[in-house]
């Protein structure tokens, strides 16, 4: 039973497609066919490349006895119909079979690659097959004399190309899938556009009034580019071949009724001066809308992307969060109980023993450090870094920043200074993100200065800014990698041998927060010869 619907259905199918071709080659025919057969207005070759894109080749049938039937009624002898019918259903044939080889052919013709293998491997090069078989049909059946074989082979070639370029793109766009009508200011602007394509097009071919001269009178020709522009921009493919379809359906009635800029002596001369300037404008704006299709495509694309790439970041940044704290817990409770043995609390400690909780203490406060490092990114990673600017005084926040790094100064027998600056000098800055901007140059200063170097922090005004300076006398960064070290989580010295620990954050974070107080980071650094570091500020 399903077997017998099936061909049934692929019988009503042929029907169909034959039916409509006759139709559609009658009317072609109609419009001042040269030699009775070669019309520069042949639907059928549009129409049959469009059906059997869309419901594959096995269709073919029904091109072919379409293609017969309309050559009969046309006059043609039996053996001459046979010949036009073959060539006519080779072409179609040949034109899938080289499309679908196309890798990733869609009938949407929203590819650039798509729309230029329509171009040139149907419109251009199938056809010269139809074209051929059936001038030469005519010629053998003595239809057409070989003093016609020319005109008669151009005007067939053109009116095919011409249909697989305006009727078949038509066909294929609309029959690919159903599209969004958009919101109402949307469809209004649709609307608009179609009255102007309509009103232009019988502007230009619906009546004798002209500019005077021929050249002007080409000039008309060009009043629907616009139109055309706008209908690829705003709409797309479908846009750009709807206009171009509607616009040729009026040049073409307005042609044939001595209309426009193209009439000319005889019909046909009028035909093959409109179709060739049509051809070329189908060419160019099919390209062009298959080109805003592809640039439409790629934006989706980056903001799917870029779509993600903030939900990963957000849930990178909330699992930083949350085990940041959760970190910072214990090891709050670690320094604790670290304070109370030292006082003593629990009884009197060896020198050995003291020894041993400043060595934990040491590396606590070293772990939280990286950890309310850790915090800090996360937070700028979520947006929801907070900063409350207000006028700071530089020299109140240089002056805390000796006491907490004392312990580590003299560790390593570092020097360390305070250049003398104006007590009044003051920034429009957060206090405690600058502060740490601060305090992370001068943790990277006394990790990369060898025992024995120097630390000087200053500042001074730069026009409208101040700039507040770390300075080193350490190992230095080679140039090629000052760029990279405000990457979160870079390190110049990678794998387990680092002599340096870290995490690579401080350098970025401090970026962060200058930026978000309208101000930058800057690092000059000379291998073995130190490093400065500078943070720029609007002045107070």
């Amino acid at each position: 039973m399903t077997t017998a619907r099936s061909r049934l259905g692929y019988a009503v199918a042929i029907a169909a497609l034959a039916i409509v071709y006759v139709v559609a080659a009658r009317a072609g025919l109609m419009m001042d066919a040269v030699s009775g057969f070669a019309t520069l207005v042949w639907p059928p070759s549009g129409l049959s490349l469009a059906a059997l894109l869309i419901f594959g080749p096995r269709l073919w049938p029904g091109v072919f006895a379409g293609a017969f039937i309309a050559n009969l009624l046309t006059g043609a002898p039996a053996l001459v119909a046979l010949g036009i019918g073959g060539g006519n259903t080779l072409e179609a044939v040949l034109a899938v079979y080289a499309l679908r080889r196309i890798p990733g052919f869609e009938v949407s013709l929203d590819r650039v690659v798509d729309v230029v293998g329509l171009i040139l491997l149907a419109a251009a090069l199938s056809t010269m097959v139809s074209a051929t078989i059936g001038v030469l049909s005519l010629h053998l059946g003595g239809i057409v004399s070989a003093g016609q074989l020319g005109e008669t082979w151009r005007a067939w070639w053109l009116g095919d190309m011409i249909a697989d370029l305006l009727v078949a793109p038509v066909l294929l766009v609309w029959a690919s899938g159903p599209r969004r009508l958009g919101d109402q200011k949307h469809r209004a602007e649709a609307l608009a556009l179609g009255i102007a394509v309509v009103a232009a097009s019988l502007l230009i071919f619906g009546g004798q009034a002209g500019l005077p001269t021929a050249t002007g009178k080409y000039a008309q020709a060009y009043l629907f580019f616009p139109l055309l522009i706008w209908a690829a921009f705003r709409f797309g493919q479908r846009g750009a071949v709807t206009a171009a379809f509607v616009v040729s359906v009026i040049a073409v009635w307005g042609t044939a009724l001595s209309h426009g800029p193209f009439v000319r002596p005889a019909l046909h001369e009028s035909l093959i001066a409109l179709q060739t300037f049509m051809g070329v404008a189908a060419a160019t704006f099919l390209v062009l809308g298959a080109s805003m299709a592809e640039r439409r495509r790629a934006e989706r694309e980056v903001r799917l992307a870029r779509a993600r790439a903030e939900q990963a970041n957000r849930a990178k940044a909330e699992f930083l969060a949350v085990m940041s704290h959760e970190l910072r817990t214990p090891l709050n409770a670690i320094s604790g109980y670290v304070d109370l043995l030292t006082l003593g609390v629990n009884g009197p400690l060896t020198e050995k023993q003291s020894g041993s909780l400043a060595r934990i203490q040491l590396n606590q406060q070293h772990l939280l450090g990286m950890i309310d490092d850790v915090l800090s990114f996360a937070k700028i990673e979520a947006g929801k870094l907070r900063v409350d600017v207000e006028t700071v005084l530089v020299h109140d926040v240089v002056a805390t920043l000796e006491a907490p790094i004392r312990p580590e100064l003299e560790r390593k027998e570092l020097t360390f200074a305070c250049d003398p600056c104006d007590p009044t000098l003051s920034v429009r800055a957060d206090p405690e993100k600058l502060r740490q901007i601060l305090v992370n140059f001068l943790a990277n200063a006394m990790k990369f200065t060898p025992t024995g170097g120097r630390i000087e922090v200053g500042a001074d005004r730069h026009d409208d800014f101040v700039r507040i300076w770390v300075s080193d006398s350490g190992v230095g960064i080679p140039s090629d990698q000052i760029e990279r070290v405000f990457e979160p989580f870079f390190q110049v010295e990678r794998g387990t041998t680092r002599r340096y620990p870290g995490i690579g954050l401080g350098l970025a974070i401090a970026s962060d927060f200058a930026r978000a107080m309208d101000g930058e980071v800057q690092l000059e650094s000379a291998v073995g010869k130190g490093s400065i570091a500078s943070v720029l500020l609007p002045a107070g």
